[in-house]
């Protein structure tokens, strides 16, 4: 989905994907908690955490010069999607090193936080009626889906890590961003990754 508003607090202009990605982050570790437990949630917080230095410290990196002349321009900007991607790949090494590769907490977040960051994106954006409703009638019951089934069998686990990239296939066929996008980009590699953990018989925490 495509960012059509910023959003101003207190003076600051934040990009609604800010925001919407910040919910998606918090509700995620929310439900983790309170499906699985302190300890899986607490690591998701760690590689959470991860994720957004990395995304967000990319862009000191490459711009440090504009840094340095509006050190608040790191609220507004990050490093695009090889700074999202590279934070990505570094939590997913940080939780296999944790020993929760292959855990249905890794897949509830995964999808809560994807399913949380698209309708977000379509409550605070404008991106046109069509591609509005298929996102919501696809993460919406996807995202329910997988609070009632993740936990329960092996079965169910590699079925929903199927279904997922699935759902946000369609979705994407009619979104502004498409195929390309970095929110489809990451449900395939998150669930590449998952599938292939689960394949390979990495034990559930």
């Amino acid at each position: 989905m495509q960012v059509t508003e910023v959003i101003t607090i207190f003076k600051l202009s934040v990009p609604s994907s800010h925001l919407s990605a910040l919910a998606a982050l918090v509700a995620a570790y929310v439900l983790i908690r309170l499906r699985y437990g302190n300890r899986p949630a607490g690591l998701y917080a760690d590689a959470a955490f991860y994720f957004v230095l990395i995304w967000k410290g990319s862009y000191v990196l490459t711009d440090f010069g504009s840094f340095l002349k509006a050190p608040l321009s790191l609220l507004y900007y990050n490093g695009g999607m090889a700074g999202a991607l590279a934070g990505l790949l570094a939590a997913l090494y940080f939780l296999w090193r944790k020993g929760l590769a292959a855990s249905p907490a890794v897949l509830t977040g995964a999808v809560a936080v994807q399913s949380v960051y698209q309708m977000m994106m379509v409550l605070l954006n404008d991106n046109g009626f069509l591609e509005e409703t298929a996102t919501v009638m696809l993460f919406g019951p996807l995202l329910f889906l997988t609070l009632l089934k993740a936990g329960s069998t092996h079965l169910w686990q590699k079925q929903l890590t199927v279904i997922f990239p699935a759902a946000h296939l369609m979705a994407a066929a009619v979104q502004p961003d498409g195929f390309g996008g970095l929110s489809f980009v990451s449900t395939l590699i998150i669930s590449v990754y998952h599938y292939n953990r689960l394949v390979g018989g990495v034990k559930n925490e």
